[in-house]
């Protein structure tokens, strides 16, 4: 028995150091949603390792065991929502869980046997796994991390419902609470779930932080608009030299100005983002790289199918409708493409692509214009018209 208390003290001041350490990260984090609902988990899990530890067959032990324990499994599975952005059958997991806690505390009331009391208390345990593991299937990215979460909480899940079999043939309609709670079958299970739910918790953390790095990463290098690339992260790419020749598209929304003093920065938004919508559809690298300035990298393509692309783009968005704007309005769009060869990098084009939107912009817009002698040109004047 020494030995078991030694342990659940060691497991005690584990969960509680990793409760801190999960409550200040997210609060580092900008209240980290996912690390606050864990960090309550830990310290939960941690208050129940105490009390079993140190209040033995009293009746706080058996409120720790019938109110904490399925307490803790909600604030875990919460965690788990939080972290998959999940929201789908929250509000029926939510009811289901209180449900069967409700059954439970009814029973009490009514001063049930034991036995139909923890029944309950499982169930409700084993709802909150069981759902833990669908919500993290259901956006699984295949993941070393995810796919070890997801086997660890499988597991845990199974151990948890083998309680249940356990409850009605090993101990019976007549067991008690100490009969139970200190059973050689009980404390194993016990065991395997405290290592276990230390190595899930190991792995949540990870994913947790390895989501919120990922998320830095993207603001970084996302346009938080459009999010195509930034400018800056657009340099990067076009900054690596690449294996074979391609051509770079340089784009510029016609008369952007016009829209926003006619119509207003909330309808000039809407223009940029269905721009954008035109060029991330084309599935090669888009970046926005000013207000209404955009750029697409195109590795691999020869001139003329790059300018059929830079048509494409410029007839799609001039004929699409805004949904902010008077039926019929268009708006238009001017292109520069040029090439660049194998062994350089794309923003050696940068300039003499530049210059070509610069003319075409100058011919009339709404047109592409190719860095070639006696370039070509595609489209008409139209500018923005109602």
């Amino acid at each position: 028995m020494s030995a078991m208390v030694g342990l659940n003290i060691v497991i005690a001041a584990i969960l509680g150091f990793l409760a801190l350490l999960c409550a200040v990260a997210s609060l580092a984090l900008r209240r980290n949603e996912p690390l606050a609902w864990l960090a309550a988990a830990l310290g939960v899990g941690t208050t129940q390792t105490l009390i079993v530890t140190f209040a033995p067959g009293t009746p706080l032990e058996f409120i720790s065991a019938m109110v904490m324990a399925p307490l803790g499994f909600w604030l875990a599975n919460s965690a788990i929502h939080a972290m998959m952005s999940e929201k789908r059958w929250r509000r029926a997991f939510n009811l289901a869980f209180a449900g069967l806690c409700a059954i439970a505390v009814a029973l009490f009331a009514v001063g049930a046997p034991f036995f139909y009391q923890v029944l309950f208390v499982q169930l409700a345990c084993c709802l909150a796994m069981i759902d833990a593991g669908l919500r993290i299937v259901s956006r699984l990215r295949w993941r070393v991390l995810d796919t070890s979460l997801l086997i660890s909480v499988c597991i845990l899940a199974l151990l948890r419902i083998a309680r249940l079999p356990l409850l009605v043939w090993y101990f019976g309609p007549g067991i008690e609470f100490t009969g139970f709670n200190g059973s050689s079958m009980e404390l194993a299970l016990l065991a395997g779930e405290s290592f276990l739910t230390l190595g899930i918790i190991t792995l949540v953390i990870s994913a947790i932080i390895a989501d919120t790095i990922e998320t830095f990463r993207l603001q970084s290098e996302r346009d938080g608009l459009t999010g195509l690339l930034n400018r800056r992260a657009f340099d990067a790419l076009a900054g690596v030299t690449a294996a074979r020749g391609g051509a770079v598209i340089f784009c510029d929304i016609d008369h952007f100005k016009q829209v926003n003093d006619r119509f207003g920065h909330q309808v000039g938004d809407e223009v940029i983002c269905a721009f954008a919508s035109v060029m991330a559809r084309t599935g090669y690298q888009a970046g926005r790289i000013g207000g209404e300035e955009f750029a697409l990298l195109l590795p691999g393509m020869f001139m003329q199918e790059a300018l059929d692309v830079a048509e494409m783009i410029r007839t799609r968005f001039h004929a699409g409708d805004i949904s902010e704007m008077p039926a019929g309005t268009r708006v238009s769009a001017s292109f520069g493409v040029a090439g660049f060869a194998g062994g350089t990098p794309p923003s050696s084009a940068f300039d003499r692509a530049d210059a070509a939107l610069y003319r075409a912009k100058h011919e009339g817009r709404n047109r592409v214009c190719a860095d070639l002698d006696g370039s070509g040109h595609y489209g008409a004047k139209d500018l923005l018209t109602a």
